[in-house]
């Protein structure tokens, strides 16, 4: 098949990487695979001054460009804009976010059956632009239960087909030169209010109050601003220093309020991490409470604290949610994702 991707220009996360990798997966399997990004920014509609939008558009645009001169993907494929001039025909084009959304709707229909990968319930920048986006004609695949009941609850949308992220195994694995540190939590670091920064560290706080030489490492993006002083901080690690990190770490935080998926917590699984997380994401398909995971309520700081508090005291029950993880993410292996997308794409 060729099978267009349409990706923000700008785009530089955990979401953002699973495109690829799909890309990098579709191409092995003999499929023709462009992503496409548009130099002309989008608007967001964050802002209620519509000056103050075509600035930041006009931003992104300028940054865009500069991108586009330095791209790191052989997938990629900038162009002025997203339209039928530039894109070309193929069986599948397929939006990543509600911006791009929009944009491959109005596509023709040569430029193949047209589908929508979610990864969240995106409504940060503009909750109206961002549902509305999902009520356009376009097939839709979601990667978590979590965002069927979004759309369930909020619109009264769906069900719809539902494809797990993967992980890829031979490169998340516990890197035996490191040594774990049972006192040692590892957290992600965002500026989204609703990965629950502020409750992940809390429930830190409280649970130092009963082990005073338990520490927090923290990595992310962004940098360090904000965080409390004793934070020891990664800012955008490379692969090798998250897995050090993974690998150095007892104990990983998910204390996400509202999650798509949850990539890290996976991955700290995947490198011997026991996780203390909250009921969101990936853990309303995966998680088993006190079998590979502890589980609280988003926003639970308390409970949360609680379940950090008897890992480090009951070495028994860390020991089993560790081995139990094991399975859990050996499930989730890279080529049973691809070759259900490449079903889904068939199929719908």
């Amino acid at each position: 098949m060729k099978i267009n991707y349409v990706l923000s220009a700008l785009a530089k996360s955990g979401g953002a990487n699973v495109v690829y990798r799909y890309a990098e997966l579709l191409n092995e399997k003999g499929h023709d695979v462009v992503i496409y990004k548009s130099i002309l920014s989008y608007n967001l509609h964050r802002y209620d001054d519509n000056i103050k939008n075509v600035i930041h558009q006009i931003y992104c645009s300028g940054k865009a460009l500069r991108r586009s001169f330095i791209k790191t993907s052989s997938y990629d494929k900038f162009v002025l804009t997203i339209n039928d001039k530039w894109v070309r025909n193929a069986d599948v084009t397929i939006a990543t976010a509600w911006p791009t959304a929009y944009q491959v709707a109005a596509l023709a229909e040569e430029k193949g059956k047209k589908f929508y990968f979610i990864q969240d319930y995106e409504i940060w920048d503009n909750m109206k632009w961002g549902e509305n986006s999902y009520t356009l004609p376009l097939k839709k695949i979601v990667i978590s239960s979590w965002i069927n009941e979004q759309f369930k609850k909020n619109m009264g949308l769906g069900p719809y087909p539902v494809l797990y992220n993967g992980i890829d195994l031979s490169k998340f694995k516990t890197d035996p030169s490191v040594e774990r540190d049972k006192f040692c939590c590892l957290m992600l670091n965002h500026s989204l209010e609703k990965k629950g920064v502020k409750q992940g560290v809390l429930a830190f706080e409280k649970a130092r109050a009963k082990y005073p030489s338990l520490k927090l490492i923290m990595f992310g993006l962004y940098e360090k601003t904000g965080l409390p002083e004793y934070v020891e901080y990664h800012q955008n690690p490379v692969n090798n220093e998250l897995i050090a990190l993974y690998s150095r770490a007892n104990i990983f935080i998910f204390p996400s309020l509202e999650e798509g998926w949850g990539l890290t917590p996976l991955e700290a699984m995947a490198c011997g991490c026991s996780v203390v997380g909250t009921n969101t994401g990936f853990v309303l398909d995966i998680g088993e409470n006190r079998h590979n995971m502890l589980i609280s309520e988003q926003g639970q700081a308390d409970e949360m604290a609680k379940n950090i508090v008897e890992l480090l005291s009951n070495r028994e029950l860390c020991e089993l949610i560790k081995k139990s993880a094991s399975p859990t993410v050996e499930k989730l292996d890279w080529s049973n994702s691809v070759l259900r997308l490449e079903n889904m794409l068939r199929e719908l």
